[in-house]
């Protein structure tokens, strides 16, 4: 892309044309309509971030379906953990995650229990995430001072990741089970890891410059070996460089489903018509009203 922006043309143009060509290209690509997924990292910089997440939020990803891939690679394989792996695994998850997330919320998953914890079979590589850990428990957000606010907790699953070569990438990764997803019924909630509803059965991960990388499915999470994001500070709201990988998702029949190419900032939102509901704890909620766009379409996560 950038050879053919850069490419001479074959006549002289008049001064300063070429250059106002360019930029109204580039201007155009990056201005292409999407609707980035919202980070669901976020190593606890506030209540606020993490209740992103909680029951009645629609967390949109935009489908794209015309989308061309190249063959993916075998599905990766992976080994439980035994008891011993899993306990150091997580005590230097919490260690981490600990380190990173700020004072207001201490020693944030040591009453999570794991549900799973494995690793894939053949990594070489030192920089790529070869072990994973799911567990779950309860958030609880304290009463701030400053922001006086009631004690609140809901459930959620923490996720927390280490490369072959030993260095914890993801250490606090949160999401809700009652959480809805818009746009896609797949979510990226780290540049490897994300979640998948039913409609999904493939999921393909394309780090750039490389082939795609096809996921391990378990339980509504979905995981890929490649390489990982470390060394996060105590306030980094995300990744600069999830936007390097192209995540593909496909139906059972192969077909394509939705393409997740990261975030875009200079994107035009997306905007689709709301109405307010009433959730079983008795709190206001807006969700779609039908009918929607494709890309206002909600689904349910776990389904």
């Amino acid at each position: 892309m950038n050879e053919l922006l850069t490419r001479r043309p074959d006549r002289p143009l008049p001064p300063g044309t070429h250059e106002r060509l360019r930029a109204d290209l580039l201007s155009a690509i990056e201005n292409e309509p999407t609707r980035p997924p919202r980070r669901i990292l976020a190593p606890a910089l506030a209540a606020a971030a993490v209740l992103a997440v909680v029951a009645g939020l629609a967390i949109g990803v935009r489908a794209f379906r015309t989308d061309t891939a190249p063959p993916a690679s075998g599905p990766a394989t992976v080994r439980g953990l035994t008891a011993d792996e899993t306990a150091s695994l997580r005590t230097q998850c919490l260690a981490e995650a600990n380190r990173i997330t700020s004072k207001s919320l201490p020693h944030p998953f040591t009453d999570y229990k794991v549900v799973k914890a494995f690793e894939f079979t053949g990594v070489k590589d030192p920089n790529v995430v070869s072990t994973w850990l799911i567990g779950f428990g309860n958030q609880t957000y304290p009463t701030i001072a400053r922001h006086p606010m009631p004690e609140r907790s809901h459930p959620a699953y923490w996720l927390c990741s280490r490369t072959a070569g030993g260095v914890i990438s993801e250490p606090s990764i949160r999401f809700s089970p009652n959480s809805i997803l818009s746009g896609a019924p797949s979510m990226r909630i780290a540049r490897n890891a994300g979640v998948y509803t039913k409609t999904v059965a493939k999921i393909t991960v394309q780090p750039k410059g490389q082939q795609p990388i096809e996921a391990f499915l378990q339980d509504g999470f979905w995981f890929a070996p490649t390489v990982g994001r470390t060394n996060w500070g105590p306030y980094d709201a995300d990744d600069p460089g999830r936007g390097d990988f192209l995540v593909r998702g496909y139906d059972a029949a192969g077909a394509l489903l939705y393409t997740d190419s990261g975030p875009n900032p200079t994107a035009a939102p997306i905007t689709c018509p709301y109405m307010a509901v009433t959730l079983p704890n008795g709190e206001r909620s807006d969700v779609p009203s039908p009918p929607v766009k494709p890309e206002c379409v909600e689904y349910r996560w776990p389904s």
